[in-house]
């Protein structure tokens, strides 16, 4: 890999580091892990004088547990989620997100700010971030911003992020423990490639657990920035979990994902195999009620 020249700047202190990007945004690149961003450099995709490292800065890369949610710094690495205690107790499905990206190597460089913030419809932490109800802290040197994760994407590749504005926290929701989670993807290779279509499944039971309380459906990597199906999820919610409304649920999401894109994202005869994705998906949630 052969890199152009640029001037690496790195410090410990956020506030340093907003300071630097309010002078020299429009010309910087913040870089975490680098998976993306090195390549790109690499092959001419951006441009920058300065790159920016965020990996110095410590309060970025922690991984709270508060009363109703968990704050997840921006540079905590998709190993560091997969293997979180908090994370895997109250928000398992985006430890299952995380832990199919790439290969060890990648997972222990990359970062869910960099997965976020490179804005790929094939990101594997987005779907799990949707159903978990998640929202996004902006900073930068003028204030800060909270916003639901999924107004913070704008097209592929491209946030509501400013030359200045860093993402500074991410929030998920910390739900009960017996909730029901599935992530499930396809790719061309079952390892080292990126999602050609993925979903993730949070399912709420009733007290019995005999029906669906509450459902969230977020499919990957078949629209340009990330959904939730509503109109699959209400199909499920209320209902006893029989193989008719499940498939009634998955052909739905199949239906809104793929009709409803403005980009005709994915051709027609995927439609079959993110039913069966989404089918996949539910009864693997399911699965849990026997464990």
């Amino acid at each position: 890999m052969i890199l152009p020249e640029f001037d690496y700047v790195s410090f410990t202190s956020l506030g340093e580091t907003l300071d630097f990007l309010s002078l020299y945004g429009d010309e910087s690149r913040v870089i975490a892990g680098g998976t993306d961003l090195l390549i790109k450099l690499s092959a001419g995709e951006v441009k920058a004088k300065y790159v920016v490292n965020l990996m110095d800065i410590a309060e970025l890369g922690r991984i709270d547990i508060h009363d109703n949610c968990i704050s997840i710094g921006p540079t905590a690495t998709h190993t560091e989620l997969e293997y979180s205690p908090s994370l895997s107790k109250f928000a398992p499905v985006l430890c299952r997100g995380a832990s199919v990206i790439g290969s060890p190597q990648i997972r222990n460089q990359g970062t869910i700010g960099g997965n976020i913030g490179n804005a790929s419809p094939a990101a594997d932490t987005v779907p799990a971030l949707m159903v978990l109800n998640s929202r996004i802290k902006v900073i930068s040197k003028r204030g800060e911003r909270w916003v639901p994760v999924a107004d913070f994407f704008v097209s592929p590749h491209e946030t509501i992020l400013t030359a200045d504005e860093l993402i500074g926290e991410i929030e998920v929701e910390k739900l009960p423990e017996n909730t029901l989670v599935s992530f499930q993807r396809v790719a061309r290779r079952r390892a080292m490639d990126i999602a050609q279509m993925s979903v993730a499944v949070n399912l709420f039971m009733d007290e019995k657990g005999d029906r669906i309380r509450e459902a969230r459906i977020a499919p990957g990597s078949v629209t340009p920035t990330p959904v939730r199906i509503s109109e699959a999820e209400k199909i499920l919610e209320g209902k006893r979990a029989t193989k008719e409304i499940i498939e009634l649920a998955a052909a739905e999401v199949s239906e809104r994902a793929i009709d409803e894109t403005d980009l005709q994202w994915i051709p027609e005869y995927k439609k079959p195999a993110l039913k069966g994705l989404v089918i996949r998906a539910i009864n693997d949630a399911l699965s849990g009620r026997d464990k």
